[in-house]
């Protein structure tokens, strides 16, 4: 990506082709959750985080790491995050009180960043305490519903997962609350 006078310009860059493939990857995942092909699924889902991991690395590496590039992996995440949600959602594997949730966590972000441009007295909005916490964690609970798709059967499994929304749930309304608080200031 280049930046000159606001605009923003992908350069397709090694760094920036592996993050855009998650978008290439998105629809498999989804493709294997409502057809019932979980290692499909459980497939694109590892090289979506294989992926995820690899791209700031190997920006880093080259020399091409950016402002950009950041942004870039920070929307796809953001598109393939709640894609998946709603995939999930639709597929029946979360709850209607599960995906009301996670949806609360879209609309804080999607408000914060569109609403109000993101930032208050120069100030970053999006940017809180628990915002990397939190992402990690519907990244982590994500990797759960896919290994679900091909363990449907396993208890530990479950229970894990349930775990790791719970932990999820606080981390998102602390997190809106804080983008709330600031937004009071």
């Amino acid at each position: 990506m280049a930046e000159s006078s606001g605009e923003v310009r992908v350069t397709l860059t090694i760094p920036n082709a592996l993050t855009l493939s998650r978008l290439v990857l998105l629809p498999v995942v989804i493709a294997g959750v409502a057809t019932d092909r979980g290692a499909l699924a459980v497939g694109a889902m590892a090289a979506i985080v294989l992926s995820d991991l690899a791209d700031g690395r190997v920006a880093r590496r080259l020399g091409q790491a950016s402002k950009a590039g950041s942004t870039l992996d920070s929307t796809v995440d953001f598109v393939l995050i709640y894609a998946l949600f709603i995939a999930f959602y639709a597929a029946g594997r979360i709850t209607t009180i599960q995906f009301a949730v996670l949806y609360l966590a879209m609309l804080t972000i999607l408000g914060v960043q569109l609403l109000l441009g993101g930032t208050v007295g120069g100030e970053v909005l999006g940017r809180t305490r628990l915002g990397k916490p939190t992402g990690a964690l519907q990244y982590l609970y994500l990797v759960l519903l896919v290994a679900g798709e091909v363990a449907r059967q396993s208890r530990p499994l479950a229970w894990v997962s349930n775990a790791v929304f719970v932990v999820l749930a606080v981390a998102i309304v602390l997190n809106t609350i804080e983008c709330l608080t600031r937004l009071r200031r």
